[in-house]
């Protein structure tokens, strides 16, 4: 009798979990099409308002069916839960775990975005920022259906907060001129424009940038583009210092040109 299969060792895959922006689980490389989107609620308020990741099976009735009678929260949460195992069953890793009583996260071993963000959002060095940019592709479960008003008011909660908080990060990191180098700044600026489309601090550190640079044309787009933002957005063109910011640059550039190394 052949015993070589049985003694093989079970492949353990590479989990990775997207729940920023566009939500998605890759298996070793490969996005699942059949993902539960159950699943990535569920994950996702587990991590955020679970207490050390895991939730009685009551509240999250409570949070998902929350004008269901008990039968049929009770019976909707397991049919969930069968789901969310099923396809973990399939592919060989375990994120949601339950027992009769609770519903629990086993979150090690998987790449998860969110969780990367998270623990970039505690780091005060360059890398530690440049992370928290890469991570964060969006919205959190940006894709996902609506839910129950309940959790719909929670995610909003959420997205706000993860938003708000990296905003303030990256303010944070473009007003101190000793954290970040120049490649870092440049990609902290853009990533801060992505969140927050009228950031006027983003956009002078960019028009700082192209001016360094020698980019008249592109320190001209930059300037103008904040104004039809900021028009188109609240009325108002940019701030005396935005404007100030550009006009001397401006000065600094037609004065003293940049080298291009012809004679």
């Amino acid at each position: 009798m052949d015993t070589t299969r049985a003694s093989e060792p079970k492949h353990i895959p590479r989990v990775s979990l997207n729940t920023l922006g566009v939500c998605s689980i890759a298996v070793d490389g490969i996005v699942q099409s059949t993902v539960p989107s159950s699943c990535f609620r569920i994950a996702t308020y587990l991590l955020l308002s679970g207490s050390r990741m895991m939730m009685s099976r009551q509240r999250l009735k409570s949070i998902f069916w929350p004008d269901a009678d008990l039968e049929k929260a009770s019976a909707n949460l397991r049919q969930n839960l069968v789901r969310i195992r099923r396809f973990q069953d399939e592919n060989n890793f375990r994120l949601i775990g339950s027992n009769f009583t609770l519903v629990y996260l086993m979150p090690d071993g998987i790449d998860w975005d969110l969780r990367e963000f998270l623990d970039a959002l505690e780091g005060e060095d360059e890398a530690s920022i440049v992370s928290a940019c890469e991570f964060y592709g969006g919205d959190l479960l940006a894709d996902i259906g609506a839910s129950s008003p309940e959790f719909e008011e929670w995610l909003s909660e959420q997205r706000e907060r993860l938003r708000g908080t990296l905003i303030e990060k990256l303010a944070g990191a473009l007003g101190d001129d000793t954290i970040l180098s120049p490649a870092a700044r440049s990609l902290c600026a853009r990533k801060l424009l992505a969140v927050d489309p009228c950031n006027e601090q983003a956009f002078q550190t960019l028009m700082t940038e192209a001016a360094e640079q020698g980019d008249h044309a592109r320190l001209r787009h930059l300037f103008e583009r904040c104004e039809r933002q900021l028009m188109n957005e609240f009325g108002v063109g940019s701030s005396a210092g935005t404007r100030g910011l550009y006009s001397q640059l401006s000065r600094n550039l037609h004065s003293h040109p940049p080298r291009n190394g012809s004679s």
